[in-house]
């Protein structure tokens, strides 16, 4: 679900995008992170980071180019001794700085620093009301406490927090308290309950996805209210129609990686350039972001035919590392859809004879395990062509 503070920045960022202006960007700062989360996408191999000074002059480059919005992510953003400096040069930059992180390191001298920057949120990882939820997926002691007491530290200096919540089995069960630890420290919540393979492909962390079973009961429960007011009165043949563009990737933003390699966005592996050795206006402007920018309903296979566009958030990435292609359906995205479709239905937003099914339902697990059913899926993720 969307962050509550993201309406302005996404309304600028379309206008932007219909420009080919970018006005957003991630930086990948590490990849280095003290956490080992069950769910997390990312390699947390030790490679070469790029450079203070490397960085210094990327963030100067982005913002020649019209960037706006900066978001800082690790890895643990603050496991870099120059991540305060870095930070420091972004908002010298006249950058709105957005920041990820698990909150572990986020000292009452840091949230004085902070406030100094006046970031427009901090986003701070937490998968759980109470130590047991949180602690069974960082796999770190004391990790709930820090996360909490970094939301109070930065809150107490009117810095907007906004809790960030992958949704998996073990934790489906803490929406609601969830919900009211955010209300009692004055933060926001966000919920995703999508839970993606690993940037190398590797499917383990979906075997934590929630099960069918749980995954009507989030929808059908305190999500429900949330796409009431999602789609009440919305357009539905607009958000169906053929030629709509499904995301954002690399054309209202960019994603750079803590090697300077540019991407889309930050988990979908197709390559667009290389900041050590391409500007960044010359990558922006090259060719090879223009396979993503172009991407609409109407050339993806099987997803052209479906009649639950509506309700669908299918994610590029996820259909390329989990199915080979970002040309066909990503079925996780299908299951999502079908449960968002009968909770509309129930609920009375939608007609009663919304009944359609997806043409993947055959290889649809109903509990997001699609690997066991999907025989189209390649051994291995294709090759990415070398920058």
């Amino acid at each position: 679900m969307p962050s509550p503070h993201s309406g302005a920045a996404d309304l600028l960022a379309a206008r932007a995008q219909k420009a080919r202006v970018p006005t957003m960007a991630t930086l990948r700062v590490t990849d280095r992170c003290n956490y080992e989360c069950a769910h997390c996408y990312q390699e947390h191999e030790r490679k070469p980071e790029l450079s203070f000074d490397e960085l210094v002059r990327i963030m100067g480059e982005l913002a020649d180019a019209g960037v706006l919005f900066l978001m800082f992510m690790g890895g643990e953003v603050f496991m870099r001794r120059d991540a305060d400096e870095l930070l420091r040069v972004a908002h010298e930059l006249g950058f709105a700085i957005r920041l990820k992180s698990t909150g572990h390191h986020i000292t009452d001298k840091r949230a004085d620093f902070l406030q100094t920057l006046r970031p427009l949120e901090v986003d701070l990882s937490l998968y759980g009301a109470n130590r047991h939820a949180h602690e069974e997926i960082t796999r770190q002691e004391t990790s709930f406490e820090r996360t909490v007491a970094a939301a109070r530290r930065l809150i107490a200096r009117k810095i907007p927090v906004v809790l960030k919540c992958p949704m998996m089995n073990s934790n489906a069960g803490e929406v609601a308290a969830l919900e009211a630890l955010a209300a009692e420290l004055g933060a926001e919540v966000s919920f995703d309950p999508k839970i993606l393979a690993r940037e190398d492909a590797d499917l383990a962390p979906t075997s934590l996805r929630m099960t069918g079973v749980t995954l009507r009961a989030f929808y059908g429960g305190a999500m429900g209210a949330h796409l009431e007011r999602e789609y009440a009165g919305a357009e539905v043949q607009k958000l169906n129609d053929l030629g709509t563009h499904l995301c954002g990737a690399g054309s209202r933003g960019i994603s750079i990686d803590a090697q300077g390699l540019v991407w889309p966005c930050n988990i979908l592996p197709v390559p667009a350039g290389d900041l050590r050795k391409q500007s960044f206006r010359d990558i922006w402007h090259g060719d090879a972001l223009d396979e993503v920018r172009n991407l609409t309903w109407a050339k993806l296979s099987e997803c052209n035919v479906c009649e639950l566009r509506p309700y669908c958030t299918r994610c590029h990435a996820m259909a390329m590392v989990e199915h080979g292609t970002m040309y066909g359906p990503s079925l996780e995205a299908c299951r999502h859809a079908v449960v968002v479709r009968d909770t509309l239905r129930e609920r009375g937003v939608i007609p009663a004879t919304e009944t359609a099914m997806p043409p993947t339902w055959s290889r649809i697990d109903a509990d997001g395990q699609h690997e066991a059913h999907d025989k189209r899926r390649p051994r291995l993720l294709r090759v990415l062509p070398t920058i």
